[in-house]
């Protein structure tokens, strides 16, 4: 007989470890799923918006990503596609860079180390190929394991193989893709994140530590291979330097609890735009409410779907339209020439908005347990 438990979560990024943190605090039993080995690479800014800290603590893991090699951000730069300047400074010691593979590999060995014995089992290297319902609950299988489980949670990102295989249709709505990779600090860059709009699309820089910075370009397929040509003769890079891709960009929205005893956290329910730096945020927020409406429809509760939908709507609600505005601004060139224009005589606009990003959703500091 295939093993049973509680919860079963797909994905062991962000969302899907915080769900599996939530989970075990609440004395679920958890299994984690993985298609890859850790360590591994993640397409990503690389930024800890403030906003991360506040879920970090309540997840009991803030220290742990507190100690982590990271770099300090202390402004962030804005280029227009003509070549214009406009540099806001930002209060100290609240947005900091902190490599994807680092972040995922340090929350995914405090989970281990968190859960009591015979709580959590980790499936890695294994992609879900099957989901079937049972009445109650889910089977699913995987190359060499099948198991049960009375909820479901869809955290494999914005092309969730989870998603596909329950019959979820993931809708791209644009062309654009995303390519990044670690480069040798530029000069310039230390302390500073910098966004770029260019004729096809943006750049994004991030220092991550003493020595290198993130670069992530975003551009429409038919301006990619010149933006990234222009990208490497800029920065002086090799010929051989490693780019990773991730696509799309944009994708229509999925409800986030579609089925019976399954719920959807991540980038599996709503892709946001990487600018703003908040993916990680909406990340693990989204996977601890997840675990907890899974908690109450283990206990029975029959409104727990409905309660994780009105929490998930909430939880973009109250600040989305900025990372909404923001996409506008990077995905017409002249709409975001046209702001940092206009922002270069009233900066204060730009200031507050950027505040607004960095200041939201309790304390920013990182405080430890």
């Amino acid at each position: 007989m295939p093993e049973h438990f509680d919860i079963a979560i797909c994905g062991a990024g962000p969302a899907g470890v915080a769900a599996a943190l939530a989970a075990v605090r609440l004395g679920l039993k958890t299994a984690l799923i993985e298609r890859a080995h850790f360590p591994r690479h993640k397409v990503c800014g690389d930024c800890l918006n403030p906003a991360v800290w506040p879920v970090l603590r309540s997840l009991g893991v803030a220290s742990v990503i507190d100690r982590l090699p990271h770099a300090v951000i202390e402004k962030v730069r804005f280029r227009s596609s003509c070549g214009r300047e406009l540099e806001i400074p930002i209060p100290p010691g609240i947005e900091r860079a902190v490599t994807r593979e680092s972040f995922d590999q340090a929350l995914l060995q405090e989970l281990t180390k968190i859960a009591p014995p015979g709580q959590l089992s980790l499936f890695s290297g294994h992609p879900v190929t099957a989901v079937q319902a049972l009445r109650p609950g889910w089977s699913l299988s995987t190359p060499g394991v099948t198991l049960t489980a009375t909820t479901l949670i869809a955290a494999d990102g914005r092309n969730s193989s989870t998603c596909r295989v329950l019959g979820l249709v993931l809708q791209s709505k644009h062309d654009r893709v995303a390519i990044q990779t670690h480069a040798p600090l530029a000069d310039g860059q230390r302390g500073a994140v910098s966004l770029e709009i260019l004729p096809r699309g943006y750049i994004g820089i991030a220092p991550v530590d003493d020595l290198r910075m993130n670069l992530c370009l975003v551009s429409d397929k038919a301006g990619l291979s010149a933006t990234r040509a222009a990208a490497e003769e800029r920065f002086g890079l090799d010929a051989g330097q490693a780019w990773h891709s991730i696509a799309p960009l944009q994708r229509a929205d999925l409800p986030p609890a579609p089925a019976e005893g399954v719920f959807l956290a991540g980038d599996a329910a709503r892709v946001v735009e990487p600018f703003t730096g908040e993916g990680i945020y909406y990340a693990l927020r989204s996977g601890q409410l997840a675990a907890t409406a899974a908690f109450g429809c283990v206990r029975g509760d029959a409104m727990a779907a409905r309660s994780y939908q009105a929490s998930h709507r909430r939880l973009y609600h109250r600040r989305l339209w900025i990372n909404q505005l923001s996409r506008l601004a990077v995905t017409h060139r002249f709409i975001g020439d046209a702001t940092l224009a206009l922002a270069r005589h009233f900066p204060a606009v730009l200031r507050v908005l950027t505040t607004k990003v960095l200041t939201s959703h309790g304390s920013a500091e990182p405080a430890r347990e």
